[in-house]
């Protein structure tokens, strides 16, 4: 994965992107936000933000990781 990269593709089930020491997730659900908090955090990155975005069939989930000091992000 390259630094401050938006990865978006119309096949994806998420959007991913980084910046600096963040990486941006939106999940199209809650099982989604589950399975990659579980995968960052054991990943050693640390969930600094949650956002419910919209409402009904249009509700999105916006999660952002800090990738702590000294590390490499790592991309799951």
């Amino acid at each position: 994965m390259k630094r401050e990269t938006i990865y978006n593709e119309a096949s994806n089930l998420i959007y991913v992107k980084s910046q600096n020491d963040k990486i941006f997730i939106i999940c199209n659900d809650m099982d989604q936000v589950d399975s990659i908090q579980k995968k960052m955090h054991k990943s050693g990155n640390l969930m600094t933000y949650f956002e419910e975005w919209d409402e009904g069939e249009d509700k999105k989930y916006i999660v952002t990781f800090k990738v702590r000091d000294g590390q490499k992000p790592v991309y799951n």
